[in-house]
């Protein structure tokens, strides 16, 4: 699947130095829409961040995990995982941005297609890590971002986290297709097909003789033209299990055809 890692200070939320205070906790803008539509179309959505603090004494791992715990709340519960480096900067670890190393935890959980996903931040770091990866970087203008812009490449750039998240529905939003499937026991299947991947992603576990009936059966509206996938169903990947699809509340573009 595809990924949008996130940083967290400066990006997600407003940058106030070295807390992890849940008082100081403010997210910049309203990103909850968006984060919502590109987690219907498959997308993880993962925060690597820098916490140096930690070592250093200006807060503890714990308030760190507490932190993140209540941007959690903040926004719906729509952020799948927090990957934190503690490490203070002299340290010479491998997981604190630019190094790859948080990216490289992300992975040992998750199945992700690093050329197919993104990384925003607002500092050169941020770019950097998403350029080793080879993932898509933009750099939001919010947090280090106007002074940093002199100085980072990216592919992109966003006024701020939901500008840049809208960006990436944009960029995406014909290659990837939320299905909707209405099954005979009147419950639905809620699922993905990703047309640039070949890769079809489901909620829920089903027979497996009904998959290829699914595709076959799905069609799509991409500018107004109406496309099935009978031709290349073949091409396409074994279906899989990704639970962290939400619950559908937004009209999906793809539906299924029954007999």
């Amino acid at each position: 699947m595809r990924c949008i890692f996130l940083d967290r200070d400066g990006t997600l939320n407003i940058d106030k130095g070295y807390s992890n205070k849940i008082e100081d906790l403010e997210i910049i803008g309203n990103p909850i829409h968006e984060l919502y539509y590109l987690k219907r179309l498959g997308f993880y959505i993962i925060v690597v961040s820098n916490q140096a603090g930690a070592k250093l004494g200006y807060y503890t791992e714990k308030d760190v995990e507490i932190f993140n715990k209540e941007i959690q709340k903040k926004l719906f519960w729509l952020i799948d995982d927090f990957f934190v480096c503690t490490h203070a900067p002299d340290e010479n670890c491998n997981c604190r941005k630019p190094k790859t190393g948080l990216i490289e935890k992300a992975l040992e959980k998750y199945e992700i297609s690093l050329e197919n996903s993104f990384v925003i931040g607002d500092k050169v770091a941020d770019i950097e890590m998403g350029e080793k990866v080879g993932a898509k970087t933009i750099l939001v203008l919010t947090g280090h971002g106007k002074k940093e812009i002199t100085k980072a490449k990216p592919d992109f750039v966003a006024e701020n986290i939901t500008q840049a998240l809208r960006m990436i529905r944009k960029k995406t939003e014909d290659e990837i297709f939320p299905l909707c499937v209405s099954l005979k026991n009147n419950k639905k299947l809620l699922g993905v097909i990703d047309t640039k991947e070949k890769s079809f992603w489901i909620k829920y576990q089903l027979e497996p003789e009904i998959y290829k009936k699914i595709i076959e059966k799905t069609m799509i509206f991409e500018r107004n033209q109406v496309k099935t996938f009978r031709e290349d169903i073949n091409n396409y990947l074994v279906p899989k299990i990704v639970e962290n699809i939400p619950v559908d509340f937004i009209l999906g573009t793809a539906q299924f055809v029954r007999d």
